[in-house]
């Protein structure tokens, strides 16, 4: 796989994560799946572009509206 298929395959499943995310309420095992997931620097990296452009765009609720990305710690 080149990297900009990895690249491609990582932002669409942090778009998905997104989606999810505030579509419904995720699960306890759909969050750990999450933490799991952001555990690569690659996908951290995509999930918070792809965030941050949702959060341009109007898509996602604004920081009074949503918690923080899921962490290590939650």
């Amino acid at each position: 796989m080149t990297d900009i298929e990895c690249g491609d395959a990582a932002w669409n499943q942090a778009v998905d994560w997104l989606m999810r995310e505030h579509e419904e309420s995720l699960d306890d095992a759909a969050r750990e799946a999450l933490i799991d997931w952001l555990a690569s620097p690659a996908h951290r990296k995509a999930y918070e572009q792809a965030r941050t452009l949702w959060l341009v765009t109007g898509l996602v609720p604004t920081s009074d509206e949503q918690s923080d990305p899921p962490s290590d710690d939650d």
